[in-house]
């Protein structure tokens, strides 16, 4: 189990994010820059751009936004990190701080915080997809899990 002791999750939540995560998220001690918050970045419409400016930030996109998932139009080498939230059931919203310290829990060999650069997580209503580069073979890799299997 990895040793370090504070690990601050930073994330940029794009418009399609709704308080409720938001509230969610920073009631657990997470970092979220809110879209809906910011007028300058609230103005934009473009994907591409909320895609730049969350790496810019060195913060993990979180959006509900399913074209983020298409590696084509957002190589999973150039991701910042994401977590795509696809369940219309915003209860997953409370559940959702515990299921990001369990994969740094668990998922983490080393001994210090893990970096989610190209990597994305899509959390549904039937369980998480882990989609990454294979750091050996440079290949995109998937890992899923239903609900029950998490626990």
């Amino acid at each position: 189990m990895a040793k370090f002791t504070k690990y601050k999750w930073r994330f940029y939540a794009d418009n399609d994010i709704t308080r409720e995560v938001v509230d969610h998220l920073r009631a657990a001690d997470m970092d979220v820059v809110w879209v809906a918050e910011v007028p300058e970045l609230r103005k934009q419409k473009d994907d591409s751009f909320h895609y730049r400016r969350a790496s810019q930030l060195r913060r993990y996109l979180l959006t509900d936004d399913m074209d983020f998932w298409n590696d084509q139009k957002f190589p999973i080498k150039d991701c910042p990190g994401l977590v795509l939230l696809t369940t219309s059931d915003r209860s997953i919203a409370k559940y959702l701080p515990v299921l990001l310290r369990k994969l740094i829990r668990d998922y983490n060999p080393l001994p210090e915080p893990l970096y989610l650069d190209g990597v994305k997580i899509k959390v549904s209503g039937e369980g998480i997809v882990i989609k990454m580069v294979d750091r050996d073979t440079q290949k995109v890799t998937t890992e899923s899990w239903a609900w029950k299997d998490v626990a």
